[in-house]
């Protein structure tokens, strides 16, 4: 090999060192750039962890918190570093921590994310704090779930008020149950007082009807067109008036009847004729012929050969 040569080979390996340098720089280039992007969205991600109101946190496969954000100190009382190593669980009451292990094993053994579920932990000075947690799992390159990322949100205050809110409900569901059975109560005391009332009135009518109008009737025929018999007619047209309210409730109190209609369809209905009717209530026999026509119209049944004696007994 001549020296043209020598220097030719020389020149070459200078030039492949020259190349590598130049590769490692721009390689050391990236991987700075890289690091320096990742410690900037490591900062990004720190001060956002630092200034939500919630507790984000990391567990392994196993359960055993791995991250924990210093929100954890606000919501029950620990610092972070004393709840790292810890599972959720040790943070639990016993029975609570059975129920949410057996829920949170389920949902790990097929690795899918979860929303929302509601679980309650002891505070560090021993109340208890009610959390809604969240979390999705993350895997390595080859797929493997290595745990879960997830937050934890202090919900004790809504629990309060959605308890107050049920109790509220419960107490006012009791009220218009009570409110209910008064009423109910008081249906059926006043059905009775009607019933009462109705069998008072009951008896006033027939004591009147069977024990002092027979007996007015008998003095009448004993007597003539004097003034004895007068005030008998006008005792007997009395007696009636007072008792007719009675008879109408009995007996028509779905018909808009005047009261001296009612009293002429209860003389009716005790076979009076009118002239006898006419005598009693001291009015003209035309006077009862027409509360006939007007008593047979509101009982519809004008222009029938219906006796109206018959149909009002039938009522």
């Amino acid at each position: 090999m001549n020296k043209g040569q020598r220097t030719m080979m020389s020149g070459k390996a200078e030039l492949r060192k020259l190349r590598q340098r130049i590769a490692h720089r721009e390689k050391s280039s990236e991987i700075g750039a890289l690091e320096r992007k990742e410690l900037h969205d490591s900062g990004r991600f720190r001060n956002l962890v630092e200034v939500t109101s919630d507790w984000v946190w990391e567990v392994n496969r196993r359960g055993v918190y791995t991250y924990v954000s210093p929100k954890v100190l606000d919501i029950l009382g620990y610092k972070a570093d004393e709840v790292l190593g810890k599972t959720p669980f040790d943070l639990m009451p016993p029975g609570e921590a059975v129920r949410v292990g057996a829920i949170f094993s389920a949902i790990v053994a097929k690795c899918r994310p979860f929303t929302c579920l509601e679980n309650t932990n002891v505070h560090k000075d021993g109340h208890l704090v009610v959390l809604e947690t969240s979390g999705v799992p993350f895997f390595d390159s080859k797929g493997t779930c290595l745990g879960y990322r997830g937050i934890d949100r202090d919900i004790t205050e809504r629990k309060r008020m959605e308890e107050k809110l049920r109790e509220s409900a419960e107490n006012t569901r009791l009220h218009a149950r009570e409110l209910e059975e008064s009423y109910h109560a008081l249906k059926v005391l006043l059905k009775q007082r009607e019933n009462d009332k109705r069998d008072l009135e009951d008896n006033i009518l027939s004591n009147v009807k069977h024990l002092i109008l027979p007996y007015i009737e008998e003095l009448k025929k004993s007597m003539q067109m004097t003034d004895e018999r007068m005030y008998l007619n006008i005792i007997e047209s009395n007696l009636r008036e007072i008792v007719s309210p009675f008879s109408a409730k009995l007996s028509f109190g779905h018909v808009c009847l005047t009261s001296k209609e009612i009293l002429i369809a209860d003389l009716i209905k005790d076979g009076k004729q009118d002239k006898d009717i006419a005598e009693i209530l001291s009015i003209s026999v035309d006077t009862v012929k027409s509360h006939r026509k007007n008593i047979r119209k509101k009982l519809h049944i004008s222009g029938a050969r219906t006796n109206l004696r018959t149909y009002l007994l039938s009522l």
